[in-house]
């Protein structure tokens, strides 16, 4: 196997220039119960899935266009909402990473420094590693969990020794009267999710089970048992369901982007989240006695940026990164004449075009790209390394294999077949054409070129393709039809 060793954001940047061209589910739930004229006795306050959004974004589906999100009006935000309540605590659901360059810039030997002392200056009792924590690799991971003034947890998660990656017990914390123990797992699927040789090494403990036991040492020792997870709000629903007795009380979720406005309810178990990039601060007021939740209620604030700072080493540490990754990124590298619009289930324009020059900078028969790897649409103007950037923030690497017709069919069958059922994203492809028909759901593959000749049993093809749709070959390849 033959590897490329440029990055896939660098390779597409050199590109552009010749170029003319998890948000999740908002789901109903049960009205809470409330008191009348409840006297809330504990406040969470809760984030996830904030991608390094360190700095605000216009929000256009606003009629005012305000801009939106960033980490100094999230703790103007946040230390309003603190000032607001009897007792209050901070967790975030983890994917703290991924998305903006800040990640990429090294401090101290480590990447993404920079944005963990931001979350620091938040003042988080507690956060998760979530699946993008791994992006940059495990000792990258580590070396945040250790920079970090809080706990990154992940309980589930385990190296080679049998030892726990990150720190090894659930938290109890105090807030007024109440203890509150909270138990932090990762993602359920992170072999899905994760390139497998950034992960290389860890094995994950079945969670539920895992819970329960760390629950049965915690809730007496505590009036109310939080789960830290990530997830995503249908498996935490999954997990809710397995958890019924266990003494957990909340699940304070990300992964999915959630935007939950009312908590969802399994059993007596309640899910909160609240979206992604720092543009809403989740408020959940509860009144705690006697070891439950006898009351709540959440909301979202969004997180408006306008009139509003940070405090001053907050302020500090946002213009220090704004510059160097301005300085950086910030150049404009070419003109694109057309929208470019992404799509998870059928063939894109910007698809096509990556693929392409995978392709050709591989000089190979066929491209692929998993479409999940694209992030974020682009208007057509001027380009930035910071749009590419966030388009394409994943340090994936360009790869080629061998292919016989057999596996380009099944390659083509599995893709049909996603497309139909929409069992994962579809891979974008280059050099590669097909044409099937669809009978009791089942995609029934008519046709196959490659490099508009049929597809030829006696021939080898090289195919080019990102290093993570290798590693998931069992997924893109050659899965059950």
């Amino acid at each position: 196997m033959k590897q490329f060793k440029q990055l896939l954001p660098i390779l597409s940047i050199a590109l552009i220039i010749f170029s003319g061209c998890a948000s999740g589910p908002q789901l109903p739930a049960p009205a809470p119960v409330q008191a009348e004229s409840a006297e809330w006795n504990l406040t969470l306050l809760h984030t996830n899935d904030m991608h390094a959004s360190f700095v605000p974004e216009r929000a256009t589906w606003r009629r005012d266009r305000a801009y939106v999100g960033g980490i100094a009006a999230l703790q103007s935000h946040i230390d309003e909402q603190r000032d607001l309540s009897t007792a209050s605590f901070l967790l975030d659901a983890g994917d703290f990473m991924t998305g903006n360059p800040i990640c990429e810039i090294e401090t101290d030997g480590i990447k993404g420094a920079g944005w963990i002392d931001m979350m620091g200056q938040l003042g988080y009792d507690a956060s998760v590693i979530g699946n993008h924590e791994f992006d940059l690799g495990r000792e990258n991971a580590r070396a945040l969990e250790k920079r970090a003034t809080f706990p990154l947890m992940a309980l589930d998660v385990y190296n080679e020794s049998g030892k726990l990656e990150f720190p090894d017990q659930p938290l109890i914390i105090k807030r007024g009267d109440i203890k509150i123990g909270i138990i932090g797992i990762s993602c359920d699927g992170l072999f899905d999710v994760v390139a497998d040789k950034r992960i290389k090494g860890i094995t994950l403990i079945d969670q539920a089970p895992l819970i329960r036991q760390w629950a049965a040492k915690t809730d007496s020792k505590t009036d109310l048992l939080v789960v830290l997870s990530h997830n995503g709000l249908e498996q935490d629903q999954v997990l809710a369901a397995d958890l019924e007795g266990s003494g957990v009380d909340l699940i304070v979720g990300g992964h999915s982007h959630s935007r939950l406005y009312e908590p969802v309810k399994i059993g007596n178990i309640i899910i909160v989240q609240a979206g992604a990039k720092t543009q809403n601060l989740g408020r959940l007021d509860m009144v705690i006695d006697k070891d439950r939740i006898i009351s709540y209620k959440e909301q979202l604030i969004q997180v408006v940026s306008e009139d509003r700072t940070g405090r001053p080493e907050m302020e500090q540490l946002v213009s220090q990164y704004t510059a160097a990754v301005e300085n950086e990124y910030g150049k404009v590298i070419g003109q694109l004449a057309n929208d470019w619009k992404r799509s998870r289930k059928r063939e894109s324009n910007v698809g096509n075009w990556m693929a392409d020059q995978l392709r050709i900078a591989a000089g190979a028969d066929i491209g692929l790209i998993n479409s999940g790897t694209i992030r974020k649409n682009m208007m057509a103007g001027p380009i930035t390394l910071m749009d590419v950037e966030a388009m394409l923030p994943f340090s994936n690497i360009l790869e080629t294999f061998e292919a016989d017709a057999d596996l380009v069919r099944k390659i083509v069958q599995e893709n049909a077949q996603a497309a139909v059922d929409g069992r994962h994203g579809i891979l974008q492809i280059s050099g590669l054409a097909y044409r099937f028909s669809i009978v009791d759901e089942k995609a029934i593959i008519k046709m196959i070129t490659v490099g508009g000749e049929p597809l030829d049993s006696g021939k080898i093809y090289t195919i080019a393709c990102p290093d993570y749709v290798v590693s998931k070959s069992d997924v893109y390849f050659d899965s059950e039809s």
